[in-house]
């Protein structure tokens, strides 16, 4: 896949998932802006409801004291005695009496008071009866003589109680008129019944004065002021001092959340899922990148690391056919030597190329044994000293370990070593010096490989020990590996049951430093 259209591709999909993830963000975002409307709501219309109820509790109470009110004075009975004549008034100290006597059958007695609270009339009748008794019900003219009364004894009261309620706010303070108790009751009931049962504080502000009373018990007060839930008390009483009744909720915050808990939940679930496919998609596609450029520089390395020896090897052999080398005995020994140094190099690429499949498989068989790791380090040293020395190097060793017995297979050691000092040799600018050195600590034996070639840089320290992974060689010219190396030196050692490190500067070389657990 061409490089610009996998930036396309790339492109896109970032571009799809960022605006996936900022529609969902601006539906959380709204959808926690509905809801804090829905609460704000809620709360102004219990705010309401309640400044409604305190303004009829009061007019309740003043009506109810209007009416059960008892007059100061009682009026004077009229005395049987009293009771003759027509059109006779009589008088007492503390009331007014009229008894007006139409026929001999029938007496009315009319018995008007006035005082402080207001007019009263009553009237009685009675039925004169030759024996003295009296009877009801009166006539018609009388009926409506009473109800007239009565409508206006009513017209009276009703007046009383709308002037002493129009004038509360004159008499009384806030404070006098409603409690913190009967305040903290009725919004309790009030939120309660639209589903809110949140921690809340409140207070009254006196707008005229611009301060705080009625406040509950622990209520932060500039918090409180901050509040925009609030509503007027006694809201009829607009040419008068105003009092605002101003609630907060301190956990109003995780309420919203709360509410809308299940949405957001599945929204944050999509958008990790999305920010999780979107991730692992982009790794694959960039891991197939990957792989497909790393395919391409595995075959031109291999075809190159392949090229030098068959060609080493192919004019090897034509010298050997030139008829003057026939009988040159030292010639021929040497073109001998030179092919098959080289067909060892090519069997040792193969060899590693196919480890390096069957250990990728994990699909090898280790034939473990007894071994003396310094019987293997000797060998290999000797092997590649020839290389070294060609390259005006050395290769040296330095077996200090004094138990040196490990359980492993002979042939994956031999090739591994044969790997680290191999890339001592070859990624070199200088005089190659390799140094293979042996230590025994806490019942195992460390082999250090030392060499003093360009050295890695720290950004790749982790990353060479991946299959395929391969450093710039920098100025080195003609020197290509495969990138399977090291990633096999690793595995075997692990497989072997030990561990490798790396230390490395630029222009100073590596350490190479393996640890093995001697036999038991």
């Amino acid at each position: 896949m061409k490089e610009r259209k996998i930036k396309i591709i790339v492109t896109l999909m970032t571009l799809a998932v960022i605006g996936l993830i900022t529609v969902q963000l601006y539906w959380i975002a709204n959808l926690i802006k509905v809801e804090d409307e829905r609460f704000h709501r809620m709360v102004t219309d219990a705010l309401m409801r309640v400044s409604h109820k305190i303004e009829e509790d009061e007019a309740a109470k003043a009506v109810v004291k209007k009416i059960s009110h008892k007059p100061d004075r009682e009026l004077s009975k009229i005395k049987e005695s009293d009771r003759v004549g027509k059109g006779i008034f009589v008088w007492s100290d503390d009331a007014r009496h009229k008894i007006i006597s139409d026929s001999n059958h029938f007496t009315y007695k009319i018995t008007a008071s006035d005082d402080s609270h207001g007019h009263k009339t009553n009237i009685q009748y009675f039925t004169r009866l030759p024996e003295g008794r009296e009877e009801f019900p009166p006539p018609p003219m009388m009926r409506q003589f009473y109800l007239d009364t009565l409508i206006a004894s009513r017209k009276k009261l009703v007046q009383n109680v709308v002037t002493e309620i129009m004038t509360i706010d004159f008499k009384k303070k806030i404070e006098e008129r409603v409690s913190v108790n009967q305040l903290n009751n009725l919004l309790s009931s009030e939120f309660k019944n639209r589903g809110i049962n949140e921690k809340f504080e409140f207070g009254v502000n006196k707008a005229d004065k611009d301060s705080l009373t009625l406040l509950k018990a622990g209520t932060d007060t500039a918090a409180l002021i901050k509040s925009d839930l609030r509503t007027m008390l006694f809201p009829s009483e607009i040419f008068f001092a105003r009092n605002e009744l101003i609630v907060y909720f301190p956990n109003k915050t995780l309420h919203l959340l709360g509410s809308i808990a299940g949405m957001m939940g599945l929204s944050i679930g999509l958008i990790l899922i999305i920010v999780i496919v979107f991730y692992n998609t982009l790794q694959l596609l960039l891991r197939q990148k990957k792989i497909t450029q790393v395919k391409n520089d595995l075959i031109n390395n291999i075809t190159h690391e392949f090229k030098t020896p068959i060609s080493t090897i192919s004019l090897a052999c034509e010298a050997l056919n030139e008829p003057e080398l026939m009988t040159d005995k030292n010639s021929l020994g040497r073109y001998s030597t030179i092919i098959k140094e080289e067909n060892e190099r090519l069997k040792i690429m193969v060899d590693a190329l196919l480890n390096t499949a069957a250990t990728e498989k994990s699909d090898f068989n280790l034939k473990k044994e007894s071994i003396d790791i310094h019987d293997i380090l000797k060998t290999v040293a000797a092997k590649l000293e020839h290389t070294a020395i060609q390259r005006n190097g050395n290769i040296e060793l330095d077996l200090q370990a004094s138990a040196s017995i490990i359980t492993g297979d002979q042939f994956h050691l031999s090739n591994i070593f044969s790997n680290l000092v191999d890339n001592g040799i070859k990624y070199n600018e200088n005089n190659p010096k390799v140094i293979i050195k042996t230590i025994n600590s806490d019942n195992s034996i460390i082999i250090i490989v030392k060499d003093n070639g360009i050295g890695i840089a720290k950004e790749h320290i982790n990353k060479i020990f991946d299959t395929f992974y391969r450093v710039s060689a920098g100025n080195i010219q003609n020197v290509r590996g495969n990138g399977i190396g090291l990633s096999y030196v690793k595995k075997i050692v692990e497989e072997h049951g030990g561990k490798i490190a790396v230390h490395s500067e630029i222009k100073k070389g590596s350490d190479f430093e393996i640890k093995f657990p001697l036999k038991t």
